[in-house]
């Protein structure tokens, strides 16, 4: 009845360089041309001089000779401001995280070219498709920014905002200044061909006034090191700024874009980006042992209360300035390190890390349930797929290590747990001021913690068998657990005993580097040619008439090249976009009626698709003439309808479920719509219910549905980046749909005036189609009504089918499938009673060793379910058989060598071939459940196979290689 669209669009990847790889090929090119690629001048201004560390080979400025080392830490030996601090910190004054950025924004916004200050977008990265999350505070501006097909909010600016990133994992809790989520200080100008704002001199200069004038940092503990910067698909040179072993931020000088083949290209637009950990400022300042105290203060006191853990040890309080060695990705032998830095505080690995690691997983859980915040709050759920499956890591990590340490009764429970969120939600309020309820937060929490409880013992097992294999992982299978299974790395751990790889989750972000999606294929090219108006979207335009001038003809490139693409200067003809089918209709050219089969946008330009080629080969021929266009305003009014709804349902999904809801794709056709939404359950029938009926509450109020174009920074700033449920929009300018204080989205579909014109909304299944995501379908206006007349056409034909009222269908109903159940249980009962006398009658004849029966059954089912019992018997007598039904076989052999299974499979394979192969299996082993104990038979041949049979061919085949037609069975 009816035909649902079940694909889910498979993203394509293609190998990419990454940005290690790139900084990599271009840092000697850099370092020969210091003078063309670094701001050497305003060094010169401040007295620094140009040196290479006698250490790591870097080129870095100093002041001092004193700083006789480029100044990271590896080279200085330590972080030598833990202890004493540095600044206004050494002289007495310390900071808050919230001083921090006070200190930071009142320099910047007071400079010769002042910044401005813009709010942090979200971390979840919805106006991009090549990334998830935001990793940089550039990131918020990529693309479109950088390529100056949008003007910044502002420029220069500076941004507090929270950033996210999973390949430093190992390192947190130790390091001191490796977190999964953490606030960018960012300095963004962008340099247009026609106006300049400042590069890189300037960029040293305003850092430098910041560090000694805000901050009170002496200039000669200050180093400035050479390095090359690569992210985002663009690259540049940087300087790194170096305070006493800390480095304390990164300005980079963003000068060319790359290709995933690691080519370069100039960028018409530099663009100066600076990230500043604002974790490190107070950190450094105050010059504790570690930032983590100083970043978590309300969610550090709770969590410290509750565990009772006490963090300032003497340990932490020697080891800490060692902890800069503590990088796994960095160090090439973990071990070595441990015992290095171990030896430095006079003490041996064992008893170290012993000590430490209890205030060290307290840090872990703090930093990973504040990211798991901020992304959740963002619009990101936990998942297996795509970015969703880092945030599912981080907080499964976190239960592993509460379980582990037997923290979880200690915090107390799940509500426990949940109300570190709370207080996470305090301190970051001191940047970003209150966040908004979130009624479904802690039930997504909830949801993970029963995920993880309920499928921990399935995994286990898997992982047990892999385990048992070799009594070893390699670094592939710790990432298949973790990735594919949902296993901490802890959990792996406890099962194995093994300890986690130290650069384990630096190369779990390394391989998701080494894939990108690649660039979109563009088949014609209309760059040279004027835009096509469209129509559609004027509002003064109602008609499905219109008068147009051809303006170029194209060969289909899809269709042997006839010459029947059309592009006019303006067409009322819809475009296949944003998951709504094209319009078709009907153009005339020269009194010629043209059947409009497709309609594509490509770049600018409306490519209309005709159903045969113009007969003049001379495409002068038509340029200029005027052509008429009749559109099917059918099939448009019902497209428009289902475009609507789409709107309607997702307005109703948040209203229902919660503000974690985004759109995650659509689709329109004339059969039904479907939309996919973020959701980390499936629905409840109450849930669909209550969907329906908002969604036709909506309706039913009549409310105002207004189009217009708008200054995408203007709408951005009133509506918010919930805009972008439908995907990213290029360009300055959006075509924003408003459904009066319901939705509000840049949307480029077409749609009803009034939500009343959408008419009866009904919504017909919904099912996961991943995990995270939720598929709802459903449909609109004629569409539904066609659909209620389906139904009640079949409540009618089942009336008079069965001689009942309508009252009565629902009783009846379940009669008659109270009763298909007890015969159907009966009828297994007696299938397995006959496979029983089967099996006993092959035993007790002599005559019989291997035989085939042939079947009525309509599938395999009865004999995978019960043969297995029968396997030692079989075993014990050498015996086989092969049971060959219409659309399967079915075969057991106690006796390897009796009969040619392989061969019998192959030539089942290839009868198969014409009609596409369905199933096979071959194995040698067989388990089945005695009672409640599994049972398994080795060196035992049992195989399937279903497709087409063809009865009489096998039998011929299977008398030949010795096997009886056995009829009495």
């Amino acid at each position: 009845m009816d035909n649902f669209d079940e694909k889910v669009d498979e993203i394509k990847l293609v190998p990419a360089k990454t940005a290690k790889e790139m900084k990599a090929i271009c840092r000697p090119e850099f370092q020969k041309n210091p003078s063309k690629y670094y701001p050497t001048k305003v060094f010169e201004k401040f007295g620094y001089t140009r040196n290479q560390c006698p250490k790591c080979g870097n080129f870095y400025w100093r002041v001092s000779e004193k700083q006789d080392t480029c100044g990271d830490s590896p080279c200085v030996g330590k972080y030598t401001f833990i202890g004493k601090g540095t600044g206004i910190g050494e002289k007495g004054k310390k900071i808050t995280y919230k001083d921090a950025w006070d200190i930071f924004e009142k320099s910047l916004t007071s400079t010769r070219i002042p910044c401005s200050t813009v709010k942090r977008y979200p971390v979840t990265a919805r106006w991009r498709n090549d990334v998830d999350f935001v990793a940089a505070g550039i990131y918020c501006f990529q693309p479109y920014c950088v390529t100056g097909e949008l003007q910044p909010p502002a420029n220069p600016l500076i941004q507090p905002q929270f950033c996210v990133r999973f390949n430093d994992l190992d390192n947190i809790g130790l390091t001191g200044r490796h977190y999964s989520g953490f606030v960018m200080l960012g300095i963004q100008s962008f340099n247009y061909p026609d106006k300049f704002v400042f590069f890189s001199e300037e960029c040293v200069e305003f850092n430098l006034q910041w560090l000694i004038e805000g901050m009170d940092v002496p200039k000669d503990e200050i180093t400035l090191i050479e390095d090359v910067w690569s992210g985002g698909g663009n690259l540049g040179s940087s300087i790194e700024i170096f305070v006493k072993g800390l480095e304390v931020g990164n300005m980079v000088f963003t000068m060319f874009k790359y290709y995933p083949d690691g080519k370069l290209e100039e960028l018409d637009i530099t663009v100066i980006d600076v990230g500043i950990g604002l974790e490190r400022i107070p950190w450094l300042i105050n010059g504790t042992p570690t930032s983590y105290f100083d970043v978590f203060q309300e969610a550090y006191k709770y969590l410290q209360s509750k565990l009772n853990i006490d963090t300032h040890t003497d340990v932490w309080e020697k080891i800490g300035p060692y902890t800069c060695h503590l990088n796994a990705d960095e160090s090439e032998d973990m071990q070595k390190t441990w015992e290095k830095v171990a030896n430095s505080i006079g003490m041996n690995v064992e008893d170290t890390k012993k000590a430490i690691t209890p205030v060290k997983e307290l840090y872990i859980i703090l930093d990973h349930t504040r990211t798991a915040f901020v992304t959740i709050y963002d619009g990101c759920l936990p998942s297996n797929v795509g970015g969703g499956s880092n945030i599912r890591n981080i907080i499964r990590r976190v239960f592993a290590i509460l379980k582990k340490n037997n923290w979880w009764e200690k915090l107390g429970g799940i509500e426990g747990f949940t109300e570190i969120f709370e207080k996470h939600k305090l301190d970051l309020s001191q940047l970003y001021g209150d966040f908004l309820p979130y009624k479904s937060f802690d039930a997504i929490i909830r949801m993970e913690y029963e995920k993880w409880s309920n499928t921990d013992s399935a995994q286990k097992q898997k992982l047990e068998r892999l385990f048992q294999k070799t009594n070893k992982l390699n670094l592939n299978d710790w990432i298949v657990a973790i990735e594919s299974w949902g296993m901490p790395p802890d959990t792996i751990s406890e099962i194995t005993g093994l300890s986690q790889p130290d650069n384990l989750w630096y190369e779990m972000d390394l391989r998701k580097q080494k894939l990108t999606k690649p660039p979109e294929q563009i088949l014609y090219k209309t760059a040279h040619l004027p835009e096509t108006v469209s129509l559609f979207y004027n509002e003064s335009f109602s008609a499905s008439a219109f008068d147009a001038k051809v303006v170029d003809i194209f060969a289909d490139i899809k269709n042997a090249n006839n010459r029947n693409i059309v592009i006019l200067d303006q067409s009322a003809f819809y475009p296949t976009s944003g998951g709504q089918l094209h319009d078709t209709g009907v153009l005339t050219i020269e009194k010629e009626h043209y059947n409009v089969l497709n309609v594509e946008k490509v770049g600018k330009c409306v490519l209309h698709i005709l159903d045969r080629p113009l007969p003049n080969p001379e495409n002068s021929h038509y340029i200029g003439k005027i052509v008429q266009g009749q559109i099917d305003e059918k099939r448009r009014k019902i497209l428009r309808n289902h475009h609507t709804a789409t709107h309607i349902i997702f307005a109703a999904c948040r209203r229902v479920l919660g503000p974690h809801v985004w759109q995650n794709g659509a689709k329109k056709t004339l059969e039904n719509a479907h939309l996919d939404i973020t959701h980390f359950s499936s629905l409840t029938k109450a849930e669909e219910i209550a969907i329906e009926s908002e969604a036709n509450t909506i309706v039913l109020e009549g409310l105002s549905i207004k189009k217009s174009f708008m200054d995408k920074a203007d709408a951005e700033k009133e509506y918010g980046f919930r805009l972008y449920q439908g995907g990213i929009v290029p360009g300055n300018s959006l075509r924003v749909v408003n459904i009066k204080d319901t939705d509000v989205e840049a949307c480029c579909g077409t749609h009803c005036d009034n939500t009343s014109e959408v008419g009866f909304i009904k919504l017909l299944k919904t099912h996961r189609i991943s995990d995270g995501i939720l598929r709802l379908y459903y449909v609109a206006g004629e569409k539904s009504i066609e659909r209620l007349g389906k139904e009640t056409q079949i409540l009618s034909d089942l009336q008079k089918l069965w001689g009942i009222t309508q009252n009565e269908i629902v009783s009846t109903a379940q009669c008659i499938f109270t009763d298909f159940k007890s015969y159907k249980k009966e009828a297994e009962h007696q299938k397995q009673k006959i496979l029983n006398f089967q099996i006993k009658l092959l035993s007790q004849n002599q005559q019989y060793k291997n035989v085939f029966v042939k079947t009525p059954e309509k599938e395999a089912s009865i004999y995978f379910s019960y043969m297995g019992q029968y396997a030692q018997q079989m075993k014990d007598l050498g015996k086989g058989i092969i049971f060959i039904a219409e659309s399967f076989v079915f075969g057991q052999f106690g006796n390897n060598n009796s009969f040619d299974q392989a061969k019998f499979l192959a030539l089942l394979q290839e009868e198969e071939k014409n009609a596409g192969l369905n199933y096979k299996k071959l194995q040698n082993q067989v388990s089945f459940k005695e009672g409640k104990k599994a049972v398994k038979v080795d060196n035992i041949i049992q195989f399937s196979f279903t497709g087409v049979i063809r009865y009489d061919k096998i039998k011929n085949y299977l008398i030949q290689n010795g096997l009886l037609e056995a009829l009495d069975l």
